[in-house]
Parts: structure tokens; C-alpha cells; sequence
């Protein structure tokens, strides 16, 4: 059961000859009974022939008797045919060696001028009876020689039937082989395929048309991979310089200390510094997995009423002081009202609104707008400051983007993760995020679905 599981070509076989011997054997029982019933036709044809004969010698006879003499002088010569003649059941003449009974006579009585068949010792005979005159005449005709041809036949037809199974399955095995042979080329393809060469790409147009899907699944799946190998390859590049930056920055600020006698004040504010830095790393690494977490699906939003409104005007209470010490005001305008968790909603509109305040200018209006349609529900965060360039708004959602490529840490600056964790916040919600940056105002949007 278990190779039959496994092996395709042993299934399709299998079908193969189970469908070609039901054929053959079903054309044999065909052809072995039209045979036979050819023969039948045969002998009843030959039968009413001679029973016409028969009749025709009883009306040029004056008698019973003379009746029963002519026919038993015509079929005397005649070894293949046998003759009983009966008067009211009683036996008038008889062929030599010709088996007969009373019993044989009521059955071919109650068929009707039919054939009748018998087996008579060993031999198969087939008769009719033809009343002439107040007589019955019973003719009969051995089958020996049809029988004969038909166990010849039978022979010869189910050693065919063997032998076409045997090689219906042969021809199977090599069918089967030659048409699977054009999964050769993928499978030598994809065993090529590494973490080196996942641009490689199988070609669809030199398979058979049965195998054109799954060629254009592999090559999307294998898409995917690169895809994914690539955002992988840059996610580590990127990690390892972040975590080896204040890491490198810790090592050499405990170096240089340690280099001489230092006071304690001296210490003091090395230590801060190596906690400014350890702070910063703490954050980072707990950033990238709650981004992990939300982009693998590992961690499923729980599904509430979230009103954005009162969402956003807490967050505003929130970063209250941190606008007046930038000098920027805050409002919110609208409502609405989104299915989804919502602390994960929460840090998304805080993430966007602590950028907004980030990037303003002085003395400028933030302001958080929000829509709701019966179809989407939207919230948006506007602020005035740099326009964003066109390059850079294609790859601020990216991880670790920052518009500073030379990554140089103020004391405001984060790891490049917030808008990264915003957009894989949307996606696990079901709805997007987009940029508009134009004219020195920028406004970030979330859409719900």
C-alpha cells in the first residue's frame, strides 16, 4: 500500500492494465459468444432445411409407412444428421446409435419447432421436431465439430487475452516513463537552484502544456524566496550595524575610561552614556520583535470596537508637552469607528503622530483627520516641514530607512523601525498605509477596510 502511495508510475500502470484487460476480456465473452450463437444459427438453419425436405418427401407418400421408409432411406447417408420418427409417443424408426427419449420429445414439443440442445453420453446434440401426417420427426445434428472449433478458439482467444495484458503492462511501464520523462528538466533545475542562485527560473515554455502550472507555481514560489532572502539579507546587514553601532560606541567610551584614573564624576557620566546606548539597544531589539511577530502572523490582533477618536485624543494628551516644547499645536477632527486590537492601532497613530512632531516646523499645526464611509475608514496625521522627495517616499516604510544615510544618532533619532511597524500593523489588520509629500506638508494615512 505504502509503494503504492508513493510511485505515480506503479498506480498508472496498474489503471493501464486494469482498464486494457477488462477491455480484452470483454471482447473475448463478446466474440466467444457471437461465435457460439453463429454456430446455433448454423445448425437451426440446416435443421429446418432438412425438415423442409422432409415434408416435402411425407406429401408425395400415400402412407404412414411408406412415409417412414422414404425418410429413413433419405437420411441414411447422411452420418452427421440423426432421425427418430414417433407415432403418439411410440418409436417408429430410429438412427442407429441415436440416443433418444420421451422426455427430450415433450421438450421439443413445448418449444415450438425451436432447437433444442442436449448432451447425448458425450457428444452435444442439437434437434427439431416436425409433425408431418400425425407423426413427429425428430432431426438432429451433432455439434461435435463446432464444439471442437470452439475450445480451439476459446484456447487460442484467452492465450491472446494473456499475453495482450502482459504487454499492455509493459507498454504501460514505458508510456508512463516517456510521458513523465518531461519532469526530468524541472527536477534538474531545481536541484541547482541555492541560496546563491534563487534568480534562476524554470522555463515554462520547454515543458508540455499538463505541466505548465506547476512550472509557473514553482517559479512564483521561487520568486517569493528571492524575495524574501533579499529583504532578509538586508534586514540582517542592517541589523548587525545597528546593534555594532552603540555596541562599538560602549566599547570604546569604556576603553578610553579605563585607559587612566578617572574621577567619579568622570566615571559617573561614562556609565550614563553606556545606558543612553543600552537603552537605545534595549529599544531597538524589542522593535524588531514585535516586527517579527506582526509580520509572521505570530501575533494575532484581537478583534474589538476601536474608536479612532478617543485613540487620538489620548495620545495627544500624551505628547501634549513635548508639541509645546517643539511649539507645534494639536487636533483631532472626526470619527470613526474600526475593528481590529487596539493597543497594536494605538502604537500605529502614535508612531505616525511622534514622526509628525519629530519633522515639523516651529509654529505650525499638526492635525489628525479622520473619515469613515461605509466602505473604508480613514485616518490621517498632516504636518508642515521638509517636503519628503519622491525617492525617499518609496522606501520610508523599509526597515531601518532613515533620510539620514549616514546614520548618525541624535538624541531624537530612532532606529528606522516606527513607520516599518505601522505598515505591518495595517497589513495585519487587513488595510494599508500611504505617504503624500508635497509643497512642505506631509500627510501620512492609514486606511481600514
Amino acid at each position: 500500500m505504502s509503494f503504492w502511495r508513493r510511485s505515480l508510475t506503479y498506480r498508472l500502470v496498474c489503471l493501464f492494465v486494469l482498464v486494457s484487460s477488462n477491455l480484452l476480456i470483454g471482447l473475448g465473452l463478446l466474440t466467444l459468444s457471437a461465435t457460439n450463437e453463429h454456430f446455433l444459427e448454423l445448425d437451426e438453419v440446416y435443421l429446418y432445411d432438412k425438415g423442409l425436405l422432409v415434408q416435402e418427401i411425407a406429401q408425395n407418400a400415400s402412407s404412414s409407412e411408406e412415409v417412414v421408409k422414404k425418410i429413413s432411406h433419405a437420411f441414411n447417408s447422411q452420418p452427421d444428421l440423426s432421425l427418430a420418427i414417433f407415432d403418439r409417443s411410440k418409436v417408429l424408426y430410429n438412427s442407429p446409435g441415436f440416443e433418444f427419449s420421451t422426455l427430450l420429445l415433450n421438450q421439443l414439443g413445448s418449444q415450438s419447432g425451436a432447437a433444442v440442445q442436449w448432451l447425448a453420453g458425450t457428444q452435444t446434440m442439437r434437434a427439431v421436431s416436425i409433425p408431418v401426417d400425425g407423426l413427429t420427426v425428430v432431426l438432429a445434428v451433432n455439434t461435435l465439430h463446432h464444439d471442437h472449433f470452439m475450445s480451439s478458439f476459446r484456447a487460442l482467444m484467452w492465450g491472446y487475452v494473456a499475453v495482450a495484458i502482459v504487454l499492455s503492462g509493459l507498454l504501460g511501464w514505458w508510456v508512463t516513463r516517456r510521458g513523465l520523462r518531461p519532469l526530468l528538466p524541472i527536477i534538474v533545475k531545481a536541484s541547482h537552484i541555492n541560496a546563491a542562485q534563487l534568480n534562476d527560473r524554470i522555463p515554462t515554455q520547454d515543458v508540455p502544456t499538463e505541466l505548465q502550472p506547476l512550472a509557473r507555481t514553482l517559479n512564483q514560489m521561487l520568486e517569493r524566496l528571492e524575495q524574501d532572502f533579499a529583504r532578509l539579507s538586508g534586514f540582517s546587514s542592517d541589523l548587525a550595524h545597528e546593534i555594532r553601532t552603540p555596541i562599538s560606541n560602549m566599547l570604546i567610551q569604556s576603553q578610553v575610561t579605563l585607559s587612566k584614573k578617572r574621577s567619579t564624576d568622570q566615571y559617573q557620566e561614562t556609565l550614563l552614556s553606556v545606558v543612553e546606548e543600552l537603552e537605545r539597544l534595549s529599544s531597538t531589539v524589542s522593535d524588531m520583535l514585535y516586527l517579527a511577530k506582526t509580520e509572521n502572523h505570530l501575533e494575532v490582533p484581537n478583534q474589538s470596537s476601536v474608536v479612532l477618536e478617543s485613540e487620538a485624543v489620548e495620545l495627544l494628551t500624551f505628547y501634549e508637552l513635548l508639541a509645546e516644547e517643539k511649539g507645534v499645536t494639536l487636533t483631532v477632527a472626526g470619527n470613526g469607528t474600526v475593528k481590529g486590537d487596539r493597543l497594536m492601532i494605538r502604537r500605529a497613530i502614535s508612531n505616525l503622530l511622534s514622526n509628525a512632531i519629530r519633522h515639523a516646523d516651529s509654529s505650525t499645526h499638526i492635525a489628525i483627520e479622520i473619515t469613515q464611509t461605509d466602505l473604508v475608514t480613514t485616518l490621517s496625521v498632516s504636518n508642515t516641514g521638509e517636503t519628503i522627495p519622491m525617492p525617499i517616499q518609496l522606501r520610508i516604510f523599509d526597515r531601518f530607512f532613515r533620510s539620514d544615510q549616514a546614520r548618525t544618532h541624535p538624541s531624537f533619532e530612532g532606529a528606522g523601525l516606527g513607520l516599518a511597524i505601522t505598515k505591518a500593523i495595517m497589513q495585519a489588520h487587513g488595510g494599508s498605509i500611504a505617504v503624500n509629500s508635497e509643497q512642505s506638508k506631509t500627510v501620512f494615512t492609514l486606511l481600514f477596510l
